[in-house]
C-alpha cells in the first residue's frame, strides 16, 4: 500500500471537513462575534466544529484511499 497517498488523501479531506465544520459553526450563529452563553464550553465551540470536521474528514479520505489501494492490489 501507498502509505504516502493514503495520509495525502487523508489530509487534503481534513482540511475540507474543517472548512465544512467552520461553515457549519458560522451557519449555526447569527451573528458569530457576539456570543449568547456564558459558558466556557459554548465560547469555543465552534472550535471543535473544526475539530471534528477535520476528524471525520481524514478518517474519510483515509478509509477511500485504502479502498482504492486496496482494489488496485486485488486487480493485480
Amino acid at each position: 500500500m501507498n502509505v504516502k497517498m493514503i495520509m495525502f488523501s487523508g489530509i487534503l479531506t481534513a482540511l475540507a471537513g474543517s472548512v465544512i465544520g467552520l461553515a457549519g459553526a458560522r451557519i449555526g450563529q447569527n451573528d458569530f462575534n457576539q456570543l449568547r452563553f456564558e459558558s466556557e464550553y459554548y465560547r469555543n465551540l465552534y472550535n471543535k466544529y473544526v475539530l471534528i470536521g477535520a476528524k471525520i474528514g481524514f478518517a474519510v479520505g483515509v478509509a477511500q484511499e485504502c479502498v482504492r489501494e486496496l482494489q488496485m492490489q486485488q486487480e493485480e
